[in-house]
């Protein structure tokens, strides 16, 4: 299996360690290792991130079993940043408005008690490639790596007819939200019926059969027919699994803080942020903490993450 470089674990540490800002910089003062060391692990062409990611992934957590797969997407601020390669005006949903930044789709595995981000893929106007396109690849990768989730989970944006398909090509099950002006049996979601509370079996645009659920004033599909009203909402609820990823990486781990100028560079830092999240995920899973209570203790005592990462990185190597 590929092994992480010395200074791309020291990176992790930094990112791990790191109270507020995390560039370069920052990432030095804590992890002991120069500022050029920890720029050349971003430049450094010679790694397959998305390579080493699964390969801790593997050795960390094993086969990924009865759990279900999540697809989201998320807005990287880089509004003081104009030189950073691939930025563009893009509509954040979170805030009502476009921000200068980079745009990321991610597939993350779940089984309620733990949740790992598995691939991302960056969104790139000029490649002509959509955010369904990008959720696609995602799915074709989780499939080549073996995972037979339970479901695949995602909100209304993604319910394409492109993705549902590729899922049910590969005989998995979609758990998604609709939008009212979708299409049930040729009539629209909103004027089916007026009551807020109803399940219905029909067929979707692509000639998908699905359960519907109408929950109030929101509309929830499955491709798998047999499941009751509850335990269709619950499995679109583990969607929210992802957003704790989000919120630690954003909030936590400086995934918006890396001001390189190549987009190759900030790939890198975007999987060495995935890998730090994963640390913080399994070590609080053992401890049976938060993320947010393990960062503290990270940010408090360099040693005890320097502990996490010898265990992890080396004793499984």
């Amino acid at each position: 299996m590929s092994t992480l470089p010395q200074n791309a674990i020291k990176y992790v540490k930094g990112l791990m360690c790191v109270f507020e800002n995390a560039s370069c910089i920052a990432l030095s003062l804590v992890s002991k290792c120069s500022h050029d060391s920890l720029a050349r692990v971003l430049n450094d062409k010679k790694l397959s991130w998305q390579i080493l990611l699964l390969s801790f992934i593997m050795r960390t957590f094993g086969k990924l079993q009865d759990g279900w797969l999540i697809i989201d997407d998320t807005v990287i601020s880089k509004p003081f940043a104009k030189k950073i390669e691939n930025l563009a005006w893009i509509f954040d949903s979170k805030i009502g408005k476009s921000i200068l930044g980079l745009q990321i789709v991610i597939i993350a595995w779940s089984n309620g008690k733990v949740t790992i981000p598995l691939a991302i893929r960056v969104y790139q106007k000029e490649k002509k490639k959509s955010k369904i396109d990008l959720a696609c690849e995602l799915v074709e990768y989780a499939k080549i790596l073996g995972i037979k989730p339970k479901f695949i989970t995602f909100d209304s944006w993604y319910a394409a007819g492109k993705l549902l398909k590729l899922i049910r090509q590969y005989h998995w099950h979609f758990v998604t939200r609709l939008k009212s002006n979708r299409m049930l049996n040729g009539i629209p979601l909103k004027e089916i019926q007026r009551n807020p509370y109803w399940m219905m079996e029909g067929k979707i645009a692509g000639g998908f059969k699905v359960l519907v659920v109408r929950h109030g004033k929101k509309y929830f599909a499955a491709s798998n027919l047999t499941l009751s009203k509850q335990e269709l909402l619950s499995s679109y609820k583990g969607r929210w699994e992802i957003e704790t990823i989000f919120k630690a990486l954003h909030n936590k781990l400086g995934l918006d803080e890396c001001q390189a100028r190549k987009l190759s560079s900030q790939i890198a830092h975007f999987h060495l942020c995935l890998l730090a999240y994963i640390v913080l995920e399994k070590e609080s899973y053992i401890q049976k903490r938060t993320i947010y209570q393990t960062k503290r203790f990270c940010s408090f005592d360099f040693q005890y993450a320097d502990n996490i990462l010898n265990t992890l990185f080396f004793q499984g190597a």
